[in-house]
């Protein structure tokens, strides 16, 4: 007889929603609230921490509650015009999107743009199925053309229908050309009733843009919102009902023990808990998490070492230092001591570690932002 199959009910590397989404209520009351009327937040949040899941979800809750909302993903965009493409992109995806079928109205939004906009339709159903810019003969201010679509959208919001819109890894945009940043400074001023969401997941790049109040370009535009680690006993909860829902038996310390050993991140756990629920049996167990421990790692092997081979060899050592315990000084005596360097190179590799999102200062003392690489520096995974 065959064993018992059970579906694994955790998820990882892709955005969740529904019973996958673990707690982060607080964060979707807020950020939906903030959607909802015409007011503007800066989320800021690492990696792998379920800030595209958030997003979604608050979305999608600003559309059940009669909120025109889209977001674009500003990550792959090299210049200004493919910043300027993706935000018109989003905008019809999003907020216009119930003006598909509607040409006519959708061009007359459209127009407000300074640069000639071409609709794309399907020829079977006539309704909008791209847009683009036409070409022009003179050089193009991108920046301008932004601010025409934002400004344009801003007045599709009214009061049974806020209008957003999520700019998803905004510190991309900021490095192709940081005038984009004070645009969204002058979109905020000349169309007050649309909420801007301006996500990113650089830290320090972001903060520049939003902490400075002589140079930064989102100073005070609008609310921010950290998204740090869900509580610990708060995300042993969701495993483990998670774990009888698909079936097997999950105490509480073993629960606990996939939280401490992917150091929180939401995408971590889920990824050690599905490697876990796969192993036999009707229980995870520890020795089901150890050889869970050994599937994920496996997982992101080749990522860790192409950050790895990518790093200078003061870097490398820091970051194996930290690998194995946390450091309350980076300019320590202990560190110095092991990584034989100078307190001025020491320095110098912590900032660059910090910057790429590999380290960071946790409540009491240095740590890596991943656990999962932190097993793979001490241990034996190839």
């Amino acid at each position: 007889m065959e064993p018992r199959r059970f579906a694994n009910p955790y998820r990882f590397g892709s955005p969740v929603a529904g019973d996958h989404f673990a707690d982060r209520k607080q964060e979707l009351t807020r950020l939906a609230a903030v959607m909802g009327s015409g007011q503007n937040l800066i989320l800021i949040a690492p990696r792998r921490y379920g800030k595209s899941s958030l997003l979604l979800a608050a979305m999608e809750r600003t559309r059940r509650a009669g909120g025109r909302t889209g977001r674009v993903n500003l990550i792959k965009c090299s210049t200004p015009e493919e910043v300027a493409g993706a935000i018109l992109l989003g905008a019809v995806r999003g907020p216009w999107g119930w003006l598909r079928g509607r040409t006519a109205q959708l061009a007359e939004h459209l127009g407000r743009v300074r640069i000639g906009v071409e609709i794309q339709t399907d020829a079977r159903t006539g309704s909008v199925s791209g847009v683009s810019f036409a070409p022009s003969l003179r050089p193009v201010d991108w920046r301008g053309v932004i601010l025409d679509v934002l400004v344009a959208l801003g007045r599709l919001a009214s009061d049974s229908h806020p209008v957003s819109l999520v700019l998803d890894e905004f510190q991309r945009a900021y490095e192709i050309d940081p005038g984009i940043a004070d645009v969204m400074k002058a979109a905020v001023d000349d169309a007050p009733r649309l909420s801007l969401i301006f996500s990113g997941s650089r830290r320090h790049l972001m903060e520049q843009m939003v902490q400075d109040p002589n140079h930064g370009p989102l100073y005070n535009v609008g609310a921010k919102l950290y998204l740090g680690r869900i509580p610990a006993a708060d995300f042993s909860r969701f495993l483990r009902s998670r774990a009888e829902a698909g079936g097997k038996r999950l105490s509480p310390q073993v629960a606990e023990r996939i939280y401490q050993l992917a150091l929180g991140v939401p995408n971590d756990v889920q990824l050690l808990a599905f490697w876990a629920f796969e192993q036999p049996g009707e229980e995870i167990t520890e020795a089901a998490l150890a050889a869970a421990l050994r599937s994920a790692i496996a997982d992101q092997r080749q990522e860790y070492q192409a950050v790895w081979d990518g790093l200078a060899s003061s870097q490398q050592r820091l970051l194996k230092l930290l690998a194995e315990r946390p450091l309350v000084s980076l300019r320590g005596v202990e560190a110095l001591q092991r990584i034989a360097l100078s307190p001025t190179a020491v320095a110098k590799a912590g900032t660059v570690l910090e910057r790429s999102d590999l380290i960071r200062r946790g409540e009491a003392a240095w740590e890596l932002t991943s656990g999962l690489m932190a097993e793979w520096l001490r241990g034996d995974y190839d």
